[in-house]
């Protein structure tokens, strides 16, 4: 039985992710998909659109045998932490042959080569990217900009989100004991682009939300995800906005060495974040002002949701990689996949909340999907504690959603 694994979000689930699972299981002629998956809040820091039960079943709609949480102590982090916890979490499971991910890049070869330079970093790219930062770009800037005059590859093709994505799994990849081979997927749409049509990107399409544009964001989505978001009603998508206070008010509490504390705080930034919290009206206007070309708005927003959350780098230390595997949904037919993963598997396989009940990094994750819960207006999905009231999803046909 081959067995393919991809990485997502899902914020929310479109065409373009729907033509990814479909090339996926055409490329790799897979038997069994295994998608991980972001929970309540994603890599850039904010809250999910639409909760991560729907999200799960919008995937195993589309083709996804089975759905893992990615736990928000990498879902949230930079690409490289992001990667780590995707790619180790797959990797750890003992059964996973492929890797399947979407790049503007689909030359495989070119991207290995990419990878093993940054994880080699030789002298003549450690120079230039020096010579970037003290230029005051961000690090993850300067970094794309030094490779490609290293490799004289286009600078679009290497800073695009999708590419650095791309080049952190491979490097993650390529660490783990057992190597998953690897399948790319060529994306073609701009990440960044609101531009609306049946193939959208998912900025698009929260955009068009935003803007009550509905219509043609379910046009932009296959039809029983775009099902799925109408039953959740638009009191159920999330608006980070409803964090305004709330994060003031904890960077108003904290003290300046607290937040330097933080993760992917350096550099005196803290005491940046202490002055401009006292001064901003909402976090919209908070970040303006702490933005630079230093800092870039996913670092910024990140640390404002590591502060709400009260994640910390002693946290982060603790767990090097995912140390549990919890599923969110699987397909009845998938039930041979859990007897094969808990037989193969070097972390946890949890089915049930209970089961990591004391465990510090799934107490993060309820805290996640607590604060995800306060962005919405739907009572039914504000209340606390849904971790352990949801359940598992599983003939989904036929369940509801609580």
């Amino acid at each position: 039985m081959r067995t393919a694994g991809i990485i997502a979000e899902y914020n929310p689930f479109h065409n373009g992710h729907a033509y990814h699972i479909e090339q996926t299981k055409k490329l790799t002629g897979c038997d069994r998909l295994i998608v991980v998956m972001s929970g309540a809040f994603t890599q850039r820091g904010e809250p999910a659109l639409l909760d991560k039960w729907t999200r799960a079943k919008m995937a195993m709609e589309a083709g996804a045998d089975l759905v893992l949480e990615l736990p928000a102590l990498f879902a949230m982090r930079p690409a490289d932490r992001f990667a780590l916890g995707g790619v180790g979490l797959l990797g750890s499971l003992g059964l996973v042959d492929m890797l399947s991910f979407g790049c503007e890049i689909a030359d495989v070869s070119l991207l290995k080569i990419m990878a093993q330079t940054l994880d080699e970093e030789p002298p003549e790219l450690s120079r230039r990217i020096h010579a970037h930062l003290s230029a005051g770009k961000s690090f993850p800037r300067a970094r794309g900009d030094a490779l490609s005059e290293v490799l004289d590859v286009p600078v679009e093709w290497i800073n695009s989100p999708n590419t650095v994505l791309a080049l952190e799994y491979i490097q993650a990849n390529n660490r783990l004991p057992r190597p998953m081979s690897l399948c790319v997927v060529r994306r073609t749409n701009d990440y960044h682009s609101l531009e609306m049509g049946e193939v959208a990107s998912a900025s698009a399409i929260r955009d068009a939300v935003r803007k009550g544009n509905m219509d043609a964001a379910y046009a932009a989505m296959p039809e029983k995800a775009a099902q799925l978001m109408q039953q959740v009603g638009v009191d159920g998508f999330a608006d980070p906005a409803a964090l305004d206070n709330l994060l003031l008010y904890r960077l108003r509490g904290l003290e300046t060495e607290q937040i330097a504390r933080l993760p992917d705080v350096s550099e005196g930034l803290e005491m940046r974040i202490k002055s401009k919290s006292n001064q901003a009206a909402s976090r919209t206007q908070l970040l303006s002002m702490l933005k630079c070309k230093r800092y870039t708005m996913a670092r910024l927003t990140r640390i404002c949701s590591y502060a709400l959350l009260g994640l910390d780098r002693s946290l982060v230390d603790q767990y090097p990689g995912p140390s549990y595997a919890r599923i969110l949904g699987f397909k009845d037919s998938a039930r041979p996949l859990l007897r094969d993963i808990a037989a193969t598997s070097s972390v946890e396989l949890v089915s049930s909340p209970m089961q990591l009940e004391k465990d510090k990094c799934f107490m993060l994750e309820r805290r996640a999907t607590d604060l995800w819960s306060l962005c919405v207006k739907d009572p039914a999905l504000r209340r606390a504690g849904r971790d352990f009231t949801q359940k598992m999803l599983v003939d989904y046909d036929q369940l509801k959603l609580d």
